[in-house]
Parts: C-alpha cells; sequence; structure tokens
C-alpha cells in the first residue's frame, strides 16, 4: 500500500533534479501507474510531478525526433511525424496502449520509466534504436535504449530524470512493423513484438527484431537479426525466424497466459510484424485476440 507523504511540483529541471537526489522520491507525468502497480512503488514517500517542467513536446530535427518527458501516448499517437516514421510502429504502439483515458494522461517517457515486461512502447523503441536522455546530479547523460532495461521494473536510471528520449533519423527508408496479442487491444500484452527492416531489391539488409512480455526486459533477439540480414524476402523466411524467436524467449506463466502460450504466440507476433515491415499485410492489424 502506498503511503505518500510529499508531493512536489518542481518549475524548473534543476529544481526537479535536486528533488530527485533524495531517496524516496519519484518521478510522475500522467501517475497512471501510481496506483495501479503500488508493488514497484515499494520505499517511495514523495513523489515529485514534472507536468510544470514544459517537457510535453514532439519535435523533429534534422537528425532526431525528440519526444519530451511530458508527452502523453495519446500525443505520439496522434503526431503526423510519429505515424510516418517506419510505418508509425511507435505510434500504433502508443494507440493500443490502455484505454483512451488512460492515454490522455499516460506519457511515453513513464511508459519507458516503469520498465515493466508487458509495455506495448519499447519494443518499438528500441527497433527504431532509439536513446534516452537523462538528467541528474552528476549532469546529463544519454543511453541508448538496449541498453537501458536490467530486469522486470528495473533500469540503469540512478535518481535522475528522463528528460527526453529521442529516436535517430537517418534512415529514410527504414519499415517497420508492430504487433501485439492480448485479452483486448486496451489490456496489458501477453505478447508484443516491434521490427525496423531495411529492404534493399527485394533483399533485407538490415534488420532489428524486439519482442515484449516473454523475458525479464524487452528482449532484442540479435540471433534473429543476424538470419534475417541478406535474405530474401519469403514466407519460408518468417517462419524460420519465428522458430528462432521461439527459441529464444523466456517467458513466465501467470494469470493472463502460460509460459507455453506465449512462447508459441511469440513466434506468431514476430511473423505478422515481419510481413508488416515487409509491406505483406496492411496497416491496421496492429493486435489479435488472445
Amino acid at each position: 500500500m502506498l503511503h505518500i507523504s510529499a508531493y512536489h511540483s518542481p518549475t524548473t529541471i534543476d529544481e526537479a533534479v535536486r528533488l530527485l537526489a533524495e531517496e524516496g522520491r519519484t518521478v510522475i507525468a500522467g501517475g497512471t501507474d501510481l496506483l495501479v502497480n503500488p508493488r514497484y512503488m515499494v520505499g517511495v514517500r514523495e513523489v515529485v510531478d514534472i507536468r510544470r517542467l514544459a517537457l510535453d513536446y514532439i519535435i523533429v530535427e534534422p537528425a532526431w525526433l525528440r519526444i519530451g518527458a511530458g508527452t502523453t501516448m495519446r500525443s505520439v499517437a496522434q503526431h503526423p511525424a510519429v505515424q510516418a516514421l517506419a510505418d508509425g510502429i511507435l505510434a500504433r504502439g502508443a494507440a493500443v496502449c490502455g484505454s483512451p483515458n488512460i492515454r490522455n494522461m499516460a506519457t511515453l517517457v513513464g511508459n519507458v520509466a516503469s520498465a515493466l515486461p508487458s509495455a506495448d512502447t519499447p519494443p518499438s523503441l528500441i527497433a527504431l534504436n532509439a536513446q534516452a536522455v537523462l538528467v541528474g546530479a552528476n549532469g546529463e547523460r544519454i543511453v541508448p535504449l538496449d541498453q537501458f532495461f536490467t530486469g522486470p521494473a528495473k533500469s540503469v536510471r540512478a535518481r535522475e530524470l528522463i528528460r527526453e528520449l529521442r529516436i535517430p533519423l537517418d534512415e529514410s527508408n527504414i519499415h517497420g512493423g508492430f504487433y501485439k496479442i492480448g485479452r483486448t487491444a486496451e489490456d496489458i500484452s501477453l505478447v508484443n513484438a516491434a521490427t525496423t527492416l531495411i529492404i534493399r531489391d527485394g533483399i533485407i539488409s538490415e534488420a532489428r527484431l524486439v519482442l515484449g512480455a516473454v523475458a525479464p526486459t524487452p528482449l532484442r533477439v540479435t540471433r534473429a537479426e543476424a538470419a534475417l540480414r541478406g535474405q530474401q524476402v519469403t514466407e519460408a523466411l518468417w517462419q524460420e525466424i519465428a522458430a528462432i524467436v521461439r527459441a529464444e524467449v523466456r517467458p513466465i506463466s501467470d494469470q493472463r497466459a502460460t509460459a507455453a502460450y506465449r512462447r508459441h504466440v511469440s513466434g506468431v507476433a514476430a511473423a505478422r510484424a515481419l510481413r508488416q515491415a515487409a509491406g505483406l499485410t496492411p496497416r491496421g492489424e496492429e493486435w489479435q485476440h488472445a
């Protein structure tokens, strides 16, 4: 049970960083995880609300797409630049993250900061080679998102603020796919998968494939990525990758699904995300009923 004794609402990043330097304090932006996941808030006595820091932005630069810590899932899902990036895999993940009311409050950075294995957006962010910009008492540092997560509800973030996420825009011909399997589109994922591909003359030259809810952290399946590179786009290839994925995942059994079920459908989700990225299925098929 939560026992919050103090609420802070800083107006500058420096003030927020000073507040977070003390143990027992946690950041909130939308605050949607605070009551529903109290087991991840053990030791939290005070909250630091960052909604007054003017971090609700999406900025498109020549080299980067920057998304501030206060930007809601709804804003991410509806932004034209996010929808255009890699066939909109990040926008599509944000669009199935909770109910409309949750998406109006919950933030993309909060979804990352919670470090929950079943979170809908980290697989797309990792597939897009995103980075987290962290600010703390010792200054600013940048962490590639595929190195950010260390376990369920755990990350490399110390008493720091994630000021923004940034995604490189150096590949104009990158394609993507996102697929979620859950009890409903708005429910927590049983399995989700995101991929990005660069395809030239029918041959895959670069690939990233990431799955969620199948391991303690979002799982980048590097063996599958290596098997994709240099290959022609075929249905046989997708089935080969699905088999690799099933061998690589480390799912658990819980009240939503068994480990065996998650292992089986992880291959399904990966293959469907890959088909999307290859342009073989239409957009709008983001999720499947479990």
